[in-house]
């Protein structure tokens, strides 16, 4: 029977953020849409219907969920690798990188966000291309002269008002996202690469690392020094920027370029505030061991995980 239901957040990913570390162990999530929190196991967040089903000739329905299925598994085998090791480096090293770089680019949010781009240019197009009759007619004909065979009595008055009225709707195949997101990881794998690693690794009194539905944090190291205009849209690959992802409940990622690298503990201080940037990038929902985690409030001063949903529900 091929399953449905697919993650786009892994299992082998969020149970690192759970009470036991095991796919059947719960943690608290924190819903920012309804301000409410809930304990639930990962199997149970992160995953949407088909979201990785293809429709190709030549492969079955779930090969790429059975491909990625694969690969969690060897990232599985990576995270608890360095927790034993703590050391960033190698295969393991390798393998995470193609984690975060998967985890950047792959969401229901980012489809959704690139598929509107998308449609804003093609109908952008069509606004060209039915300018005037003339340039319609051109572009016809043009067509005849490529051999394809155009059908039908509709004149230009009835296909520009079709396009006014907006009597259509542009969908983007889910295969077309996937081929996109594919090349996309291939590019930024080397680009983390190229970073100076630094792994953090929280104390007994720090408190723990959080997640969420969008853990790779990319962010300006100074964003007051970057003109107000880029400030929104750092890369992956841009000079004074920083990769932050949480690894598990113990330990995070820190990517610099010409950075020190090793292997640091993170107060409390430090959780605190890595854990209230994530929760700026959050689409809408926190992943955390239980409600006492540290964040820092926007006038400086540390706060619980529980202080947080208060403040959000009020």
């Amino acid at each position: 029977m091929t399953a449905r239901h697919h993650h786009y957040l892994s299992q082998c990913y969020l149970k690192g953020f759970s009470n036991g570390g095991s796919k059947k162990s719960k943690f608290t999530v924190i819903d920012l849409a309804t301000g409410k929190s809930f304990e639930t196991i990962p199997r149970n967040v992160g995953g949407i219907r088909d979201f990785n089903r293809i429709e190709i000739d030549g492969f079955t329905p779930d090969a790429l969920e059975n491909d990625l299925s694969q690969f969690e598994g060897q990232a599985a085998t990576a995270i608890n690798k360095l927790k034993d090791t703590l050391k960033f480096e190698g295969e393991v090293k390798d393998t995470i990188l193609n984690l975060i770089a998967l985890l950047s680019v792959r969401s229901p949010q980012m489809r959704a966000h690139f598929a509107k781009f998308q449609t804003e240019i093609l109908e952008r197009v069509m606004d060209l291309s039915l300018a005037t009759e003339e340039r319609w007619e051109r572009q016809m004909e043009q067509m005849r002269r490529d051999g394809h065979d155009l059908k039908g009595d509709l004149t230009y008055k009835d296909i520009k008002e079709f396009h006014d009225k907006k009597q259509y709707k542009i969908e983007i195949k889910r295969e077309f996202h996937i081929g996109v997101e594919m090349k996309m990881v291939q590019s930024i794998v080397p680009i983390l690469g190229g970073r100076d690693w630094a792994l953090l690794k929280a104390t007994e009194d720090s408190g723990p690392f959080i997640t969420n539905d969008n853990p790779v944090h990319l962010a300006w190291i100074d964003p007051d020094s970057v003109p107000r205009f880029y400030r929104k849209s750092p890369g992956f690959g841009l000079n004074g920027t920083r990769v932050y992802f949480p690894v598990s409940k113990e330990l995070a990622l820190s990517g610099e370029f010409e950075a020190r690298e090793g292997t640091f503990s993170a107060n409390r201080q430090l959780v605190s505030v890595l854990n209230s940037g994530l929760i700026t990038r959050t689409y809408k929902q926190i992943y955390a061991p239980s409600l006492r985690f540290g964040l820092m409030s926007k006038d400086g001063n540390e706060i619980s995980g529980g202080q947080f949903l208060k403040s959000i529900c009020a």
